[in-house]
């Protein structure tokens, strides 16, 4: 068995924090799955600033179910500061980067073991859906800045969807690691979001607190949910419209959000939204609770009869996944989704759940009408997801290409120590194209000693990253 070092981000799913977010999940899936393999595994997570309370510090070092984890701050671990002692003490036999902020950080000096690197979704299209929403593209080469290292010198990589797979070739085919070595070679895997099997232990342990009595919910009512970020993609309008076309029709409806803004990544979209909610004739109705503690998410989830999310339609939806409707379905909630992306096919194709049209209030409106009308078959819907997800969507089941990996750690063909590593190592698109421009140059008469070509010759290796050798 293999030693692994697993940079991710926290908190983890197991810790009762303010504020929870997906990578801290997929660090857990992740590391916990190998754990589970016989593999002996350690954490180092970035501290995600604002899950935590201003002047917390929960467990900076400690072990959670057996597996050694040390929290560190963002600086020393987005620079590799935190995690250079670990490498060069010699212990991993290989890393795996979870999520592209640990892939990053590991990517940074490119380890000298073989390296697994997670992209967490799709990491350009949020830059795109980011950009639009700041109305800038100013942010694009932040994220491809984080990104471009990752897939340059990753052996493997792991992806959420197939679709999100094929994307992924594309961006190794523009740095240049489509090449002769590595052809034949699997870059990628999918690794779908999986549902979190804590859950059903909370749900065991959360008591009998009521919400809908906390709120003055009515016994009869009929309560749609949404719990966890509003993010760049989240379609408030659509959301808020169709709240507004169901409420008006059928009174027993209300409204409960658990979760808000993103602090420093999307401070504008919850506040939209809130500002839809605070002018409509049915804010009664509508119960905004904010962040709340990870030991109240899932008596907020009991009180609820349909969990909905409405996303825009834009390539971060159709590239990606949603951690929260993976939960969702595990943990028995009925689910409003929109048709988008894989997820949003495989809830309508294997009657999962409930799907609309991304971006149409009014089909939305009338799913949620037709839920409240159809609460046998509602449910008969959320039985046959759970069951889906306890065969399909475990850590176990959605891990295997990684612990298979993990048992035989390998470098990809043109990583430096592999065999015939060496032609490929520097290859890039612009370099291949500048050296052949040159060569092609040279067979012109008296250009070889033109001090002009030297000149080009030698910035072009300084910024374009040509292979070493002279003119």
């Amino acid at each position: 068995m293999s030693r692994i070092l697993v940079a991710g981000l926290c908190p983890l799913p197991n810790e009762n924090t303010p504020k929870s977010y997906g990578p801290g999940i997929r660090t857990w899936q992740l590391a916990k799955s190998l754990a589970a393999a016989g593999h002996q595994v350690r954490i180092v997570a970035m501290r995600i600033g604002d899950a935590y309370l201003p002047a917390e510090r929960v467990n900076e070092q400690g072990s959670v179910e057996g597996i050694e984890v040390q929290r560190v701050l963002e600086g020393p671990f987005l620079s590799g500061d935190a995690l250079r002692p670990h490498l060069a003490s010699g212990w991993p036999d290989a890393v795996v980067g979870a999520t592209v902020y640990g892939s990053h950080a590991l990517a940074r000096q490119p380890p000298t073991i073989p390296f697994w690197a997670d992209q967490f979704g799709h990491v350009m299209a949020e830059a795109q859906a980011k950009a639009a929403l700041d109305r800038s593209n100013a942010v694009l080469p932040y994220f491809w800045r984080l990104l471009e290292p990752v897939m340059t010198h990753a052996d493997r990589i792991s992806v959420v969807s197939e679709r999100q797979r094929w994307a992924a070739v594309g961006e190794l085919g523009v740095l240049g690691r489509l090449t002769a070595e590595t052809c034949g070679y699997e870059f990628t895997a999918v690794i779908p979001c999986a549902y979190v099997p804590e859950r059903s232990t909370r749900a065991a342990e959360m008591g009998s607190r009521d919400v809908r009595a906390e709120l003055g919910i009515e016994r009869d009512a009929f309560v749609v949910l949404w719990s966890g970020s509003f993010n760049v993609w989240s379609d408030v309008e659509t959301l808020f419209r169709a709240l507004e076309t169901v409420m008006q029709a059928r009174r027993e409806v209300h409204f409960l959000s658990t979760g808000a803004e993103i602090t420093g990544h999307d401070e504008t979209t919850y506040a939209r939204f809130v500002r839809l909610v605070e002018g409509s004739p049915f804010r009664a109705r509508i119960h905004l609770r904010g962040w709340v503690p990870g030991s109240d998410v899932l008596a907020h989830w009991a009180a609820a009869d349909l969990g909905v999310l409405a996303e825009q339609p834009i390539y971060e939806g159709a590239l990606g996944s949603k951690n929260r409707i993976v939960q969702w379905l595990g943990h028995g909630l009925p689910v409003l989704y929109n048709r988008m992306g894989e997820l949003g096919e495989l809830i309508a194709g294997e009657r999962l759940g409930l799907t609309f049209a991304s971006g149409d209030a009014d089909d939305l409106a009338a799913r949620i009408a037709w839920a409240c009308e159809h609460r046998g078959e509602l449910a008969e819907y959320a039985a046959r997801a759970r069951a889906y997800v306890a065969e399909k969507l475990t850590f176990e089941a959605t891990t295997t290409p990684l612990v298979a990996w993990a048992a035989d750690p390998r470098f990809a063909p043109d990583r430096e120590g592999a065999p015939g590593a060496a032609a490929a190592r520097g290859f890039s698109i612009q370099a291949l194209a500048a050296k052949e421009l040159l060569q092609a140059l040279k067979t012109v008469p008296g250009v070889r000693r033109s001090q002009l070509l030297r000149r080009v010759w030698r910035w072009l290796k300084r910024h374009r990253g040509v292979p070493a050798g002279g003119t």
